[in-house]
């Protein structure tokens, strides 16, 4: 049996920049009923193996709002455009020209919901983004009887 580490990833994979990831990051405003729904159908198909992109659910729009900011996005954009990871924090800030503590706020922020991983060396501490590309797909429909709004 192999030992693991750091949330079940075997010890090969305790620097998270070493650990497979796909190549897209599906950010989506679903139900709970959905979310359950989309993970029950991801996990078949990997099973079939299948290759399916990480997933980042919100219930509303309005949180999804609350997180994807246009500087937040601004900040996982650049992550992006040079391959996933910076020096750290302070070199994100000076780049996008914008303050060191919002930035590392906004770093906070995304990794507390998944969208981004923050890579510890020493006294450093890298943002990373493993996906190749992010894809924001949020769905607006008619309500059926008894639903309440994504907005809120």
């Amino acid at each position: 049996m192999t030992n693991s580490i750091d949330n079940g990833w075997p010890d090969k994979y305790s620097d998270p920049r070493d650990r497979p990831y796909p190549a897209l990051l599906r950010v989506t405003v679903e139900s709970f009923e959905t979310m359950q729904e989309d993970t029950l159908d991801a996990v078949e198909k990997i099973a079939d193996g299948e290759s399916q992109p990480a997933l980042v659910s919100f219930a509303t729009v309005g949180n999804l709002r609350k997180i994807l900011t246009n500087r937040r996005i601004e900040l996982l954009q650049y992550l992006i455009d040079i391959d996933g990871a910076a020096e750290s924090i302070t070199a994100v800030a000076n780049e996008l020209e914008r303050d060191y503590r919002t930035v590392h706020d906004d770093v906070s922020l995304l990794a507390d919901h998944g969208l981004l991983l923050i890579i510890d060396e020493g006294k450093s501490k890298r943002p990373y983004v493993p996906y190749e590309r992010i894809h924001l797909d949020v769905e607006l429909a008619g309500l059926s009887a008894g639903e309440s709004s994504a907005l809120a």
